[in-house]
């Protein structure tokens, strides 16, 4: 009985062990998982803003539906960011698309089938995009998300100093600076993230204005500026522009 009573607790024992190395090994590949699909959300999110571009020719004015126009909302619990980019060879989804490397990428949160919340991708050409028939190509990048929010490096219309924003109204326009976060999972203190990753992602480019892609004259049928006998504005524009010889300022 003695004997027994000993192996029992032995095996007792072993159980334990065991099963707390079972609980460690999923709470490591679970942290590790969480870890991972964070890097791979965080660097979708770097790649397409860097490579952002705006064309302000090809756009209708101050419309939400203009082909380049840069959408951000931060008005409900979640952030939800699209604008067009040129896109680089290893981007996620790439071989869907062809020679079609200036697609509209769009990042939001949305509710999944468990009950939690998902970070999805949609991406699709820019032309496409435009079509409100159009499906993009949808991809999750990130399960159990408990944050994602950004603010903009902006200077204020009213007051002309920089400051950090959320609010991002100039859709004509990209951002010099973002400010991105990114949580998952969750903590035993209500809405505290268990891993969160930030990153301040500077936007090279700046939106491209008209003359750089039709100069004044450039028009079918008609001579460049610059060409023997044609004004520098172009023809039939005077030397110093619309309004005739430039003024000196007294």
């Amino acid at each position: 009985m003695i004997a027994l009573g000993i192996f029992s607790m032995i095996l007792v024992a072993i159980y334990s062990v065991w099963t707390g190395i079972l609980k460690a090994s999923k709470a490591a590949r679970t942290a590790a998982d969480s870890a991972q699909r964070a890097r791979i959300s965080m660097r979708a999110l770097v790649d397409s803003l860097t490579t952002a571009q705006m064309f302000t020719a090809n756009m209708p004015p101050q419309t939400p539906d203009a082909y380049y126009s840069f959408l951000a909302d931060m008005s409900g619990d979640f952030g939800e960011l699209s604008f067009v980019s040129h896109l680089p060879a290893n981007f996620p989804g790439v071989g869907r698309f062809g020679d079609h490397v200036v697609r509209r990428v769009t990042f939001n949160v949305e509710s999944a089938k468990d009950g939690k919340l998902d970070f999805v991708m949609r991406q699709g050409p820019m032309m496409m995009a435009a079509n409100p028939d159009y499906k993009p190509y949808e991809l999750v990048l990130a399960k159990d998300v408990t944050l994602f929010a950004f603010e903009f490096w902006a200077r204020d219309q009213k007051t002309g100093n920089w400051e950090w924003t959320s609010k991002w109204d100039r859709t004509n326009q990209l951002p010099t600076l973002v400010h991105v976060g990114l949580g998952l999972g969750k903590t035993d203190k209500p809405g505290q993230p268990a891993d969160v990753v930030h990153r301040y992602i500077a936007l090279p480019a700046t939106a491209v204005p008209p003359e750089a892609q039709m100069p004044i004259g450039g028009a079918p049928g008609q001579p460049l500026p610059g060409t023997p006998g044609v004004p520098p504005g172009g023809p039939g524009v005077p030397p110093g522009g619309p309004g005739g010889p430039v003024k000196p300022i007294r």
